[in-house]
């Protein structure tokens, strides 16, 4: 079995457990990253699997993938009030975010929760759902459909995998985290599939969406009470 088949299988058998039983486990819900990071790292190390193959080549971060993060994170936050408008309309119950009331107590934990969120969020759930999960359907699909059709509809997929573990919020924000996970699919697929400007504008759009939640900006900060 190919590394894209058993990652592939593994992260549907997690998101299986989570949908099922355990929305609200933390332990489940971030062991599950952590266990399948660990998995494409030691792929990695054996050779089973290259950086490249998942959307880590080239030199990291340099100006075009900060530039193009940049520019795509100013389109997800202009998006982000449509997102939730839509999602309020189908989805009358609010959000459950006590899990983030710490973020409000003080700056350090803010900063700290910033932190966690550029590692679970930023790095580990794009790794999993855009350099795996995207990845592997568009490149199975390929095989049967034309390339344009193969990609949107692995950007849906991984979409709908990254709206399952963030139940745990609620069905509105579940649907809310969905829509704009369909925007970091695209500019994963627009960008050549670049992972780094994914990972970069998802760990800013976190950082954003943090400071106002802290701050009371947010129009659910008092769901942080």
């Amino acid at each position: 079995m190919t590394f894209q088949q058993s990652a592939l299988l593994l992260t549907a058998l997690w998101l299986a457990i989570v949908a099922v039983r355990y929305r609200r486990s933390t332990v489940v819900l971030v062991g599950g990253l952590v266990v399948i990071g660990l998995f494409t790292a030691a792929s990695v190390a054996r050779g089973a699997v290259t950086p490249a193959e998942l959307g880590l080549a080239g030199a990291g971060l340099c100006l075009p993938t900060i530039a193009f993060a940049l520019v795509w994170l100013g389109l997800m936050l202009a998006y982000s009030p449509v997102a939730d408008r839509i999602a309020s309309r189908l989805m009358a119950k609010p959000p459950t975010l006590k899990t983030f009331r710490a973020i409000q107590e003080s700056k350090a934990k803010l900063v700290g929760g910033i932190v966690v969120a550029w590692a679970l969020g930023g790095v580990l759930e794009e790794l999993v759902f855009r350099g795996i999960v995207l990845k592997s359907i568009a490149a199975i699909l390929t095989a049967w459909v034309v390339g344009p059709l193969a990609a949107g509809a692995a950007v849906v997929a991984a979409a709908l995998g990254a709206g399952i573990i963030h139940l745990y919020q609620g069905n509105r924000a579940a649907l809310i985290i969905t829509q704009l996970s369909v925007l970091f699919g695209a500019l994963f697929v627009f960008s050549g599939y670049n992972l780094w400007a994914v990972i970069l504008c998802h760990g800013l759009y976190d950082t954003v969406a943090f400071i106002r939640f802290a701050t009371g900006k947010s129009k659910y900060s008092d769901l942080g009470a």
